[in-house]
């Protein structure tokens, strides 16, 4: 009786194990799966969140990646591009550990280049940061910060290099290593980009001002642009969906006037992008200073506004350029009013921007944008009583008692 029993806790104990080990492929599931992809993925990687990078593999198991760029954020590991379990493993040890089926991402801490190995059996990784040191790529110029003294750009792959300065009029030449030896001194004839030429004369700026300068080693390829300042948000022409650009002379000081807002947000940022610092918002109305990754600035009423920004400084403002004025009555009318069903709004010589319906609250109830000489707004639903619509045009704006039936 023993005998059997203990033959049956055997029997159970290798049922348990064997179960516990299913979760990795065996020898036969990598066999079948011979054309099996393993990739990285996530937003330390340089697909981001939106395509992988594949390792490469000899014998199926275990799988490298060389001189890849990595910068903070998470990294998982994945089989065929896809989430499907068990090939989808995160971590939480860095630089290596054995990563786990289904967990969060491992963490990389700092940008760089890295050596990547996995084991497809063991599932043991390694994340390490190399020591690489890349070719100096500088400006010199008369317009250049420092003039004829070089002013070092930044790169973290040796390929593409980046600098924000203030740029003044004048030639402006890229180089490598601070010296002029060929093939590592270009110029060129292009303005605001470019592909740049060896040992040709400097790219001329024609005004002064903050830019943002890009060059990629490899294509030679150039840009020496101003920061793209928009406004975002519910309550501008674009919504969530479109930036509408600010337009700036010296990269620094941005403006847009008779701008159409309505209520909501607005927020501030740069190259139609969310990455920080270049994202603001705040609180202040019509002016304060604009606080980086805060929540969009609120705008009360629809109107025609004059918006200024400073990006150094981050102080803006969004001022009314509504005049006082209203529509002139011989040349605006509404129709039928008393109501039933809908409002017709018509203007003969200006076009209507907004409507806003509100009730003797001052709650708005009923919102058109249809910028036409001619809009009806829906009153069916509503219920019998006093309301008020606040029009807007170009130029000038006014407020009608409405009654609906």
């Amino acid at each position: 009786m023993k005998k059997k029993l203990l033959f049956s806790v055997i029997c159970l104990m290798t049922i348990a194990f064997t179960n516990a080990k299913t979760i990795r492929p065996t020898s036969l599931e990598k066999q079948s799966l011979s054309n099996l992809q393993i990739s990285i993925f996530g937003d330390a990687t340089p697909g981001g969140w939106v395509s992988d990078t594949d390792m490469v593999t000899i014998d199926g198991d275990n799988y490298t990646l060389t001189n890849v760029s990595l910068i903070p954020g998470a990294l998982k590991f994945r089989g065929n591009h896809s989430w499907t379990l068990p090939y989808n493993w995160g971590g939480t040890a860095f630089p290596s550990g054995t990563a786990v089926v289904d967990a969060n991402g491992i963490t990389i801490p700092t940008t760089g280049i890295y050596t990547i190995s996995f084991n497809l059996t063991t599932f043991a990784y390694s994340i390490i940061k190399q020591n690489v040191t890349f070719q100096t790529i500088s400006i010199i110029g008369d317009a250049a910060p420092g003039g004829w003294v070089d002013t070092d750009m930044t790169t973290t792959d040796g390929n593409i290099y980046t600098l924000r300065a203030t740029l003044g009029t004048g030639a402006l030449k890229l180089r490598g290593d601070h010296s002029w030896t060929l093939p590592y001194n270009w110029g060129g004839t292009d303005f605001p980009s470019g592909t740049a030429v060896i040992d040709a004369n400097g790219v001329i700026i024609p005004s002064a001002g903050i830019y943002d300068i890009i060059f990629n080693k490899t294509t030679l390829a150039y840009s020496i642009k101003f920061k793209v300042i928009s406004i975002f948000g519910d309550a501008t022409p674009g919504a969530w969906t479109t930036d509408t650009d600010l337009v700036t002379t010296d990269g620094t000081n941005y403006t847009l006037t008779n701008v159409a807002l309505v209520p909501g947000a607005l927020k501030f940022r740069g190259d139609h992008s969310w990455t920080l610092p270049y994202n603001w918002g705040g609180t202040a109305l019509p002016s304060g200073t604009a606080v980086v990754d805060a929540n969009g600035i609120t705008i009360p009423t629809a109107g025609n506004y004059t918006i200024s920004f400073n990006v150094t400084t981050a102080l803006y403002s969004i001022s009314s350029t509504l005049g006082t004025q209203g529509f002139n009555v011989s040349t605006f009318t509404v129709y039928p009013n008393p109501a039933k069903n809908s409002w017709n709004f018509s203007s003969s010589n200006e076009r209507i921007e907004s409507i806003q319906i509100v009730d003797v609250l001052g709650k708005t109830i009923r919102s058109s944008f249809s910028k036409s000489n001619n809009v009806t707004v829906d009153a069916s639903g509503l219920t019998s009583g006093i309301y008020f619509a606040k029009i807007t045009s170009a130029n000038a704006t006014n407020t009608v008692k409405l009654i609906k039936e």
